[in-house]
């Protein structure tokens, strides 16, 4: 493992914010990784107000490709840790693949084997081992449906250990990896795939796209979900974005049967335990009309309001402001709270 000093962190993250890391380190094997956390327990004094993270006080935090994150403009007093583990392998249907590889390069390769199970979550940027830890899903799928199993290093013992799907505890937008962060490094990840034809088509656009197609294949798919998500998010060459930046609000069906008085037509997704997850994009479009809705260099995406984008130059109390502004709006609307879904290290 390689130290290295006061790195900015902007060019690390998707929405191009941050200051500079005290220090950093690229992490290529679980021996780094080992040898980052000695570094924070043994090799830095605490911080005089304590901290977050491992060690005496001292911050330390794992980032993948950034696509999810945002640093605070006054940089981060600790150690970021980089995870870039290689290898992909494939076992007839068994995807398994190293923390650090690209999502959506094993999502394509998923496709060119004509294996299902992938396609769905084409086109999201990051990295394998941040996709269990945010259980990110779209267009009617989520990791959840596919992960076999998942490889860690507890960080409390020192142990590499394997989690079940059921022991990941995955629900919307999380899973045991984000909530007891930070004891869990993720090393690899295994995913079922299916030969068989199997396509979700629950989305309602890739319905229509194939309702004279009932078995399109993996790469089909796939081909449709990125000419969806071309049309809904921004280039990331032209400003900074995390993507969607807030959850959709998941409330008692009492809560819900009142906000569809105040906004006739929300879409509402019954869940499991009885409550209801209300879509949040039509709140923020159809109710508050905030499409577009600015805030300094910090915007709400025209095209989808989930969206948040800054101007590249733009601070991190750019966003924030922002999203603080929204989270009130949504509340004096319709009396309930918003919770961002991008990490925020402030």
């Amino acid at each position: 493992m390689q130290l290295e000093t006061n790195i900015s962190l902007a060019p690390l993250t998707t929405f191009k914010i941050g200051g500079t890391a005290k220090f950093f380190a690229r992490a290529k094997s679980a021996e780094d990784i080992r040898e980052a956390l000695r570094f924070v327990r043994e090799g830095l004094p605490p911080l005089p107000s304590g901290g977050e993270g491992w060690g005496e006080g001292w911050r330390c935090t794992v980032l993948g490709s950034g696509s999810n994150t945002l640093f605070s403009n006054s940089g981060f007093n600790g150690l970021i840790l980089k995870i870039e583990l290689r290898g992909i392998d494939f076992r007839d249907d068994l995807l398994i693949a190293a923390a650090g590889e690209s999502w959506d390069d094993a999502v394509a390769e998923s496709t060119t084997r004509n294996l299902y199970g992938l396609e769905n979550l084409s086109g999201i940027p990051g990295t394998i081992g941040a996709a269990p830890v945010q259980n990110i899903g779209a267009y009617g799928a989520e990791v959840a449906d596919t992960v076999a199993w998942v490889e860690v290093l507890d960080t409390r013992d020192d142990v590499i250990k394997i989690f079940s799907r059921e022991e990941c505890a995955f629900s919307y937008r999380t899973s045991i990896f984000k909530k007891e962060s930070p004891h869990y490094i993720i090393l690899r990840v295994a995913f079922q795939l299916s030969e068989k034809s199997t396509p979700n088509l629950s989305y309602k656009d890739l319905r229509e796209a194939f309702a004279h197609d009932t078995a399109p294949s993996p790469q089909q798919i796939r081909e449709k979900i990125l000419a969806i998500r071309a049309e809904k998010f921004p280039d990331l060459a032209q400003e900074g974005t995390a993507g969607s930046f807030f959850l959709n609000p998941i409330v008692l069906a009492s809560e819900a049967a009142r906000i569809a008085t105040l906004l006739p037509g929300v879409p509402q997704f019954p869940q499991q335990d009885g409550s209801v997850k209300l879509s949040l994009a039509y709140m923020l479009d159809k109710g508050l009309g905030l499409k577009g809705f600015r805030v300094g260099a910090a915007r709400l995406f025209e095209k989808q309001p989930l969206v948040m984008v800054a101007d590249f130059g733009a601070s991190s109390r750019n966003v924030q402001t922002l999203c603080e502004s929204v989270q009130k709006k949504v509340f004096d609307a319709y009396g309930i709270s918003i919770e961002p879904e991008v990490r925020m290290i402030l």
